[in-house]
């Protein structure tokens, strides 16, 4: 029963984030938005919302905050991503652009869909039914996988382009963005595929392919947002915002387990650190003039 209360509690969190989300991003454009692109703020908030209210319970690995029993590590790495997406969907919602929007789609369906599918096809088996937590994590999943996909393929507008959305990247951006593309991605398939390969630093979750998928396909969506923005400058520092973000928490909480006497992935550690270093770095020598990257115009 104290289960279902706590469970209930974040579901209630939920609700009143998205109530707050949608007064404080959506009904500043009410004048120019019908049902499409209300849609899509809403579904933009609910990941944003989504991502604040778990984040702390996953990264606590709180046994009552996810679906399926997650390692520790995972758990914590679930977490960054969870953070990642708030930042991608509040510089969105701060300035609701297409390509900014687009952006936040393309990661969503690129985390989600490919999860969801081999969910079904594979792990069924490490869910409780019994809990009612499981249902609300299915019936989100799908009400997202489904609205992603029909947003990617009509995607309204909110807000017309404007000059800056067209300006294009410095090219050390592009070489960088594009190497931390095919980093991630080679990556994140291999996690994907198995939980088991010839490198133990990168298998980390060896026998918990569900894990290993879970982590491995946030990569992927990380990979794709890269190649997706690395051309212009506005999408660009948005997900370079977001690399920056996921690669920190990588990193701290590979750092986690060294600091509560856990196996320390010393790769994780390493490379994802280095990458939101030299993201920032980058970030910083690229970005527009102050107010700009946050404007709402």
């Amino acid at each position: 029963m104290l289960d279902f209360f706590i469970q209930l509690f974040g579901l209630v969190l939920l609700i009143a984030g998205i109530v707050f989300g949608y007064w404080r991003w959506a009904r500043p454009h009410e004048s120019i938005l019908n049902k499409q692109s209300r849609g899509l703020l809403l579904l933009t908030i609910l990941t944003l919302m989504g991502g604040f209210v778990g984040s702390p319970f996953w990264w606590a690995d709180e046994l009552r905050s996810f679906s399926w029993d997650t390692p520790p590590l995972a758990s914590r790495m679930l977490a960054s991503a969870g953070w990642s997406f708030v930042v991608v969907c509040y510089l969105a919602l701060r300035r609701p652009s297409r390509r900014r929007l687009r952006l936040v789609l393309l990661l969503l369906f690129v985390y989600l869909f490919p999860l969801t599918i081999a969910i079904l096809l594979f792990h069924l088996d490490r869910f409780d039914f019994a809990a009612p937590i499981t249902y609300a994590f299915f019936a989100i999943v799908v009400l997202m996988d489904v609205a992603t996909g029909w947003y990617l393929l009509r995607q309204p507008a909110v807000l017309p382009d404007q000059p800056q959305d067209k300006e294009l990247t410095d090219r050390i951006v592009r070489y960088w963005m594009l190497f931390a593309a095919v980093l991630t991605g080679v990556w994140g398939l291999a996690l994907f595929i198995t939980d088991s390969g010839p490198i133990a630093a990168v298998w980390v979750w060896s026998g918990d392919l569900l894990s290993s998928r879970l982590i491995g396909i946030m990569l992927l969506a990380i990979a794709a947002g890269l190649l997706y923005s690395f051309r212009f400058r506005d999408a660009s520092q948005v997900m370079l915002a977001t690399l920056i973000t996921y690669g920190a928490g990588l990193a701290v909480a590979s750092l986690w387990n060294l600091i509560f006497g856990k196996p320390f992935p010393l790769s994780y550690f390493a490379v994802f650190s280095t990458v939101a270093l030299v993201s920032l770095v980058v970030f910083t020598r690229q970005r527009p003039h102050p107010g700009r990257f946050l404007s709402r115009s």
